[in-house]
């Protein structure tokens, strides 16, 4: 009975470990998007003309200086 608890053990630490492997590589593809994402959304506003920025209620520089970030802030 032993063998058999030690081999379920051993095989419930290696699926956690498993586990714990895929969720950081999950969160880091996560993250990736999120940082495509903002940097896609950051383009897209430097690129808007004036009467649209008024629209949303921004100014040129401020637009421009939200575009500046890096990507991953």
């Amino acid at each position: 009975m032993s063998v058999v608890v030690n081999a379920l053990t051993s095989w419930t630490e290696a699926a956690a470990s498993t586990h714990r492997r895929l969720g950081w590589g999950l969160r880091f593809l996560h993250w990736c998007v999120e940082c495509s994402e903002r940097s896609r959304q950051r383009q897209a506003l430097s690129e808007l003309d004036d009467h649209f920025l008024k629209d949303i209620g921004k100014t040129r520089q401020e637009a421009m200086a939200e575009a500046s970030k890096p990507f991953w802030k």
